[in-house]
């Protein structure tokens, strides 16, 4: 006979994602063990492997929630018919909002993944795939004339998500700087030099005008 679920089933998963996230966050994956998420949870072990048959599995759970949290919204805000920048602004400040309201999945994302099974790995990293190429068409529409060089594409998004994510090493959403504004200033130091006059900008033959006034110099 099919066990039916309780009707607080997903409320209780829930739950347990939640501490087992801040657990993981603070101990790390390898140092957690499912005896502590238990603990952290008020349970047994054997409930918390009602719902999570493995560790592995919680782990994927916890970061499959939160990227594809992020990645939808990111593709609801860039479907908008809006100005790029401002889809853009809307872009960093949905990632920077989420990043900071889910600060323990996010710290998770980025110390944790290797401990997948190649195949849910696969899955996440063709999420973040995703969330990089929305980033790439919409510095496409804001200067097309730098991004119509192929190999400066990926670097440009990458420069950016880079920015995003590592900022959550150091960067605590109770200090001076709400992630709304730290959103703002990302935007505007990305975007204004991004938008750089041509002559700021090296020369596809690497010749930038400092190097060109250092030759000058030494001629």
């Amino acid at each position: 006979m099919t066990r039916t679920r309780a009707d607080d089933y997903e409320d209780k998963k829930a739950t347990i994602l939640d501490k087992a996230a801040a657990l993981i966050a603070r101990k790390g994956f390898d140092q957690a063990t499912m005896q502590d998420v238990a603990k952290a949870c008020g349970t047994s072990k054997s409930h918390i492997y009602h719902y999570f048959p493995s560790k592995e599995d919680l782990l994927y759970a916890i970061v499959y929630d939160h990227v594809t949290r992020q990645a939808a919204d990111l593709e609801r805000i860039v479907a908008q018919h809006l100005p790029a920048e401002d889809r853009f602004q809307q872009f960093v400040e949905s990632f920077m909002q989420g990043a900071a309201r889910e600060r323990d999945e996010h710290i998770i994302l980025m110390n944790d993944l290797k401990y997948l099974p190649r195949a849910e790995l696969k899955t996440i990293r063709s999420l973040e795939v995703r969330m990089t190429e929305l980033l790439n068409d919409l510095l496409i529409e804001i200067n097309p004339g730098i991004m119509g060089t192929a190999s400066l594409r990926k670097p440009y998004a990458l420069l950016l998500f880079g920015m995003m994510i590592w900022t959550f090493s150091w960067y605590r959403p109770s200090g001076d700087i709400s992630p709304r504004e730290l959103a703002a200033r990302i935007s505007d130091l990305f975007v204004n030099g991004f938008k750089a006059p041509p002559s700021l900008l090296s020369s596809p033959n690497g010749s930038s005008p400092a190097r060109k006034a250092r030759a000058a110099r030494s001629s």
